[in-house]
């Protein structure tokens, strides 16, 4: 019936179903900023995660009244007396529950890491970004994965002397004599204008950290080394919605020219810019959908057809008429954003931003400032042990290389950051395991070895970050107290209450027999539920007429003599429970109009009306296992709160009501 994955969701119903305990109101000294609002046993709780928990559970009905605050209160103390009694009697070390417990917290910190540390902050960058448009040159020297690292190195060089030479005067010259970017070294290097989310992050982030009218360092991409200058910075164009009207001029340009013409004189006549496209348009993309190219913004179409997009500075806007290689044009601006707000798409960015490699710089990022505060080593000695014995192996870099299964090297560390580190033996491991590290390029035992410690090394840094969140974030350690502390509630209630009501059914029959009175029948219905295979009205009549007063198995008896006409189903329904009877007089005979459905007809009778009467056991079992539940649970807290001392600081509630 309950499972512990839901338990988090579920502590609002359980506190509020809870029975009531009133605290000792006895004083408990403090000087703190955040007060302790009571204890139980001794365990303080502080006035900050009262506040927490009673606005996350209560949420716009948070009014914090004298009985709202101590309705609440009551339920919170008997929650945390249940946590108490769950660590008295060891449920909190419970194999099951450990591993419950570690299992959220990994879950929980990864969100904080990945989430908090680093999407969070390219999400904001992003955004930032976003409200220029910067419009940039670039001189590419090229590069590729299958290039030995004696040529990625002379192309290095190859940039730092052009760096050296490069000047803002220059850069167009020297971009159409040395650039091997072929589509824009014609134009000077010229690559147009750009927004956040366009380019490659090192591009991107040189466009937007390098002044106008300068030139960046030389930065590295998957194409190879860039010299950046930035030539123009204009307020972001944003995104436009626009609808569009094409006539194509391949073989008779007059002809197209003409009918352009009067199509745009329709439309400033006020016909309707849907209809005219999904009957004129030879965009056969878009023409279905009334011309609709949705949201655009910069690069998405050609340079020509694009400016003519961004002309239109309000809603409801159509162009003139104008051509591009496609054909002729007109356009209808619908809607414009220019600068959204960051909560209306901050969602956008993200998902944008995890589909890109800029994630994984900002997590290395991250990994270099662990590393830094984490005090990293890594210890060079055991490194080019292992390197040496890597290459006298000499099958590392081939499919056929296993792990040694003893070496001396094997306990040895690596490396540490923190608390963690890495051994030889955990590095063997994970070789074995990562193929694509071994087998990239440049393909050598050194840079194989370097890409599978730097996996590593993440992983560990990572690890150690995450026994440092508690420390970092108040809230990831409020959530953890929350969730371990509702695994405890759970286990608590399952053993004492839940497990008990169900099985001691000694105890259930005692509580039913005390109870008897709270478990009877209303007054109930014995019902014929009717289907006539016909839809002939004639026979309806005849048959609904028959049925006042015959039986079912009457009504068989006249009418079913050559095919099965009347079929017939028996139920008992209580008062209240069915909107169709309830609609009928409820006596002995009444009979609902019926519908007819797919050549049948419907209806019901009430044969009978039974009084009410006490329920059985068997018949009341559901209800009477949750009544004794929440008698389980009342002695509970009452031997609870015997067993643990309670104190509330009464001055210090007082001081959060709110009139």
């Amino acid at each position: 019936m309950f499972n512990r994955i839901g338990v988090i969701g579920m502590l609002s119903l359980l506190w509020w179903a809870s029975a009531t305990l009133q605290a000792q109101p006895q004083s408990i000294s403090t000087t703190s900023d955040d007060p302790i609002l009571f204890t139980v046993d001794g365990k303080e709780i502080r006035v900050s995660e009262f506040k927490h928990i009673y606005n996350k559970t209560n949420g716009e009905k948070a009014d914090y009244s004298e009985a709202s605050l101590k309705e609440y209160l009551d339920l919170y103390i008997n929650f945390k007396l249940q946590v108490a009694e769950g660590e008295a009697v060891g449920l909190d070390q419970k194999p099951a529950v450990r591993s419950e417990q570690e299992r959220y917290k990994r879950q929980l910190a990864s969100t904080y890491l990945i989430d908090r540390e680093i999407t969070e902050k390219l999400v904001r960058e992003a955004y930032e970004r976003g409200k220029e448009d910067r419009r940039i040159s670039h001189i590419l020297v090229a590069t590729n994965e299958s290039m030995s690292e004696q040529a990625q190195r002379e192309a290095y060089e190859r940039a730092k002397k052009i760096k050296s030479e490069v000047t803002p005067q220059n850069f167009a010259q020297l971009a159409q004599q040395y650039s091997d970017d072929q589509y824009s070294k014609k134009k000077g290097g010229d690559l147009g204008y750009f927004t956040a989310l366009q380019l490659p992050y090192n591009l991107e982030t040189a466009a937007y950290v390098t002044a106008k009218g300068a030139v960046s360092d030389i930065v590295k991409t998957r194409y190879g080394y860039h010299i950046v200058m930035v030539q123009e910075v204009r307020p972001a164009r944003g995104s436009v919605k626009v609808s569009h009207i094409l006539v194509r001029t391949r073989k008779k340009p007059e002809a197209a020219k003409a009918t352009i013409d009067s199509l745009h004189k329709v439309l400033m006549d006020g016909a309707e810019f849907e209809i005219i496209a999904a009957a004129h348009s030879q965009d056969n993309a878009t023409k279905n959908r009334g011309g609709q190219l949705g949201w655009i913004g910069i690069n998405k179409y050609a340079q020509d057809f694009e400016e003519e997009i961004f002309k239109l500075e309000e809603d409801g806007s159509i162009s003139q008429p104008f051509q591009t290689k496609a054909g002729w044009h007109i356009l209808l601006r619908q809607q414009a954003v220019k600068n959204p707000r960051y909560q209306d798409v901050k969602t956008e960015i993200t998902n944008t931003i995890k589909r890109k490699p800029r994630f994984e710089l900002i997590q290395d990022a991250l990994v270099a400032e662990i590393k830094k505060e984490g005090g990293f080593k890594e210890h060079m000695d055991v490194k080019k042990a292992l390197i040496d014995s890597l290459k006298k192996d000499g099958t590392f870099l081939t499919y056929k290389w296993r792990p040694v299964k003893s070496t001396d090297l094997d306990a040895k560390a690596l490396f540490t950051v923190g608390t963690m580190q890495a051994t030889v033996r955990e590095f063997l491991v994970a070789a074995q395991r990562g193929q694509a590290q071994r087998f990239a390029q440049p393909k050598t035992v050194e840079a194989a070895v370097d890409r599978l410690l730097k996996k590593l090394i993440t992983q560990k840094a990572l690890a150690y970050e995450e026994t440092q969140l508690e420390k970092r974030y108040p809230e990831f350690k409020a959530l953890m107290r929350e969730y371990d502390e509702g695994i405890l509630l759970f286990e608590v209630k399952k053993e004492l209450i839940w497990d008990k009501a169900s099985s001691d059914e000694e105890g259930l029959k005692t509580f039913f027999e005390a109870h008897r009175d709270d478990y009877k029948w209303k007054e109930r219905a014995n019902v014929t539920f009717y289907t006539l295979r016909t839809n002939d009205k004639r026979l309806i009549r005849k048959i609904r007429s028959k049925a006042k007063k015959k039986s079912t198995e009457g009504l068989k008896a006249i009418f079913n003599k050559d095919q099965e006409i009347v079929q017939a189903t028996n139920g008992i329904y209580e008062k209240g429970k069915n909107a169709e009877l309830d609609a009928l007089k409820w006596k002995p005979g009444s009979m609902s109009n019926g519908e007819e459905k797919d050549k049948s007809f419907y209806f019901s009778k009430i044969e009978e009306i039974i009084p009410p009467t006490p329920k059985t056991l068997e018949e009341a079992r559901g209800y009477v296992i949750a009544d004794y539940q929440d008698d389980l649970e009342k002695q509970l807290i009452k031997r609870l709160k015997e067993k643990f001392e309670v104190k509330v600081d009464e001055a210090v509630l007082n001081s959060l009501i709110k009139e």
